[in-house]
């Protein structure tokens, strides 16, 4: 096991040569100059001007772990890839500072709802549900974070987020775990 959690924590370190916030596959503007976020119905444009392109992110970010009628820091780290408009999939990895269960695994699916966008601003919410494991006890979570993108576009963009997730353990025994992040990164389009 500690050779598995090695090979992941390796990923991670060579995924990350920049760390950046969490993925929000948003182009404020497409190649006509057009707003994909307006207030226009979404039907408006055709699949041809939707972007078909996958993006990929990884975050750091610091965490509070709620867990055991106890609180924990920990440090969260999370890959993430998608095509915009249908969401993405993302694998985290949490540590999580105390003598025991300090590792948690996360795989998920979310979907960025666009909030409001202009030249140099997307406000954006990001519900999303997945598996929890932390090689002992596993279950699953639902979270929703809020954040903007702030930049003039592509190919960067500065994101600052703040998260906040509920994980429902299977085992009877174990408290259910509730956790919030808050994070700063740089979303990068391809």
């Amino acid at each position: 096991m500690i050779r598995k959690i090695g090979f992941v924590l390796t990923t991670f370190v060579l995924f990350s040569a920049a760390s950046f916030s969490q993925l929000n596959v948003l182009k404020l503007k497409d190649s006509h100059g057009r707003n994909y976020y307006s207030k226009t119905p979404r039907n408006y444009y055709s699949k041809a001007d939707i972007p078909a392109s996958w993006y990929f992110a990884a975050i750091v970010n610091p965490m509070l772990v709620v867990e055991d009628k106890k609180v924990f820091f920990g440090l969260t780290k999370e890959i993430s890839a998608g095509v915009f408009p249908y969401g993405r999939l993302a694998f985290e990895y949490s540590y999580i500072f105390r003598s025991y269960n300090t590792s948690h695994l996360r795989f998920s699916y979310n979907y960025d709802f666009i909030l409001e966008a202009g030249d140099f601003v997307g406000i954006i919410a990001t519900p999303g549900i997945g598996y929890f494991t932390d090689t002992k006890n596993d279950g699953w979570f639902i979270q929703g974070s809020f954040g903007a993108l702030l930049g003039p576009g592509e190919p960067l963009m500065f994101n600052p987020y703040i998260k906040y997730r509920h994980t429902f353990t299977t085992e009877k025994t174990k408290s259910d775990i509730n956790d919030i992040s808050i994070g700063v990164g740089f979303a990068f389009f391809l």
